[in-house]
């Protein structure tokens, strides 16, 4: 079977890293960009608060370098990346015109923030950056999280990338993705 790179985008805590790992059992190398994103900023740049705008396109340009890189070494390797990464908006990784690269997007456009804050705190680890934040700073990033969704949403439906919310069923909704991205990849072969 041949493989396509997938990119797997959204905000934070709506199932991207969850749905990367299936793919990463299918023989995929997985990138969390978010963890190489704080990596760099945290090392070499002096504003850490950029809006999300002024982030999603060097994530884009990023992400498209990683792909492009990877397609010039496949005679070496044939290695084929799932990427999962908040921070970057439809339209700004779209203008990569990144070519065998399936591309989703995960969001929340319609969730009780309490209810999401219990879910957090429930499937919550030490290792996950929300253990070390109070319900207010996590409060806060789900309504940051809904408002970037229902433009991501947008977006999506204005440039026909797939678009899955996780408000509802988000079990459900992560096994249609998977199923997606499954038929894409399968679709090529």
């Amino acid at each position: 079977m041949e493989l396509k790179n997938i990119i797997i985008a959204g905000c934070s805590r709506t199932g991207k890293t969850t749905l990367s790992m299936l793919f990463k059992e299918m023989g995929y190398t997985h990138y969390k960009m978010d963890t190489i994103k704080r990596g760099i900023y945290n090392n070499f740049c002096s504003n850490k608060n950029d809006d999300w705008k002024i982030i999603s396109p060097k994530m884009s340009h990023l992400i498209a370098t990683i792909i492009n890189e990877c397609d010039s070494d496949k005679t070496k390797n044939k290695e084929f990346y799932c990427i999962d990464t908040c921070h970057l908006y439809p339209i700004d990784i779209a203008n990569e015109k990144l070519k065998n690269t399936i591309i989703v997007f995960l969001g929340y456009t319609d969730l009780n923030k309490n209810d999401k804050l219990l879910n957090i705190r429930k499937y919550d680890s030490n290792n996950i950056w929300t253990s070390s934040k109070s319900d207010e700073e996590i409060l806060d990033n789900i309504e940051l999280g809904i408002k970037y969704s229902k433009e991501v949403k947008k977006q999506c439906n204005n440039l026909k990338i797939p678009y899955f919310d996780t408000s509802k069923n988000f079990n459900k909704v992560l096994n249609d993705a998977y199923n997606f991205i499954k038929n894409e990849i399968n679709d090529e072969v």
